[in-house]
């Protein structure tokens, strides 16, 4: 199983793909959170690698990929951590930080969630490598609460793309 890691918030994604690779989980990263996995020791295969498609337009364009959600659909990627670039209310541009491929492998986790656990929240982390570490995979029940989680995430994150849309002249 691979596990695909891909996070705005990087908080306990070191812990969290040590645990993996102690699992014997192979572990795939978009460049930036890659880049601070391999700071710190950790094995990590890069998105680009995976795919051998380079990010374009500064890293806007990285895991709208063929490869990547023929993964999460096959199971070959069985955990998809995400959690998505924080919308900038500040900006007159805000919807240029929009996050588009988050959003669409958080999309083909959740539909496959009976096969790839979908996790949106580092405060997660923790019980899903126990879960894997006590089990070898996650309950039914797990991936499911997850998917629910992710769902909800989803629906406010768009919630703000509407609010921003909505005060657009």
């Amino acid at each position: 199983m691979k596990a695909l890691i891909s996070v705005f918030n990087k908080d306990k994604v070191i812990e969290l793909a040590k645990a993996l690779n102690e699992l014997g989980i192979e572990v795939i990263a978009t460049e930036g959170t890659a880049k601070e996995l391999l700071e710190n020791g950790i094995m990590v295969t890069k998105v680009s690698a995976f795919t051998g498609f380079q990010e374009l337009l500064g890293g806007k364009v990285k895991t709208l990929h063929p490869g990547i959600h023929t993964g999460i659909a096959t199971a070959e990627i069985g955990i998809v951590a995400v959690n998505l670039i924080p919308l900038d209310f500040s900006s007159e541009n805000t919807l240029n930080g929009m996050d588009i491929g988050g959003v669409a492998m958080l999309r083909s986790g959740i539909k496959n969630f009976e096969n790839v656990a979908v996790i949106v929240n580092p405060a997660r982390y923790d019980e899903i490598i126990e879960e894997l570490g006590k089990e070898g995979e996650l309950s039914h029940d797990t991936k499911l609460r997850l998917a629910r989680e992710a769902s909800k995430y989803i629906l406010a994150y768009e919630s703000e793309i509407d609010m921003i849309l909505k005060r657009m002249k």
